[in-house]
């Protein structure tokens, strides 16, 4: 997967490159190097990115979920 793909996927998911980055455990700044081209992840680095965004956008979703339920209103 390259740089580009992964920013698009964090960014159709809503998820800031900070909370990518801490579930990832990786440097926001090697995050935004990976993203820009600048850089390769290594396949550690991109397994990491990778179920961070799936595990965050799951628990995003499910938040969403729920606070429809409740009546949180929509923005």
């Amino acid at each position: 997967m390259k740089g580009n793909e992964i920013r698009s996927k964090r960014v159709r998911a809503g998820l800031s490159g900070i909370v990518v980055c801490k579930k990832a455990g990786i440097a926001r700044s090697r995050l935004s190097d990976i993203e820009r081209g600048y850089g390769s992840a290594t396949p550690d680095e991109l397994a990491r990115i990778t179920a961070a965004i799936e595990d965050l956008a799951r628990v995003k979703r499910e938040i969403d979920r729920v606070a429809k339920a409740g009546g949180w209103p929509q923005c």
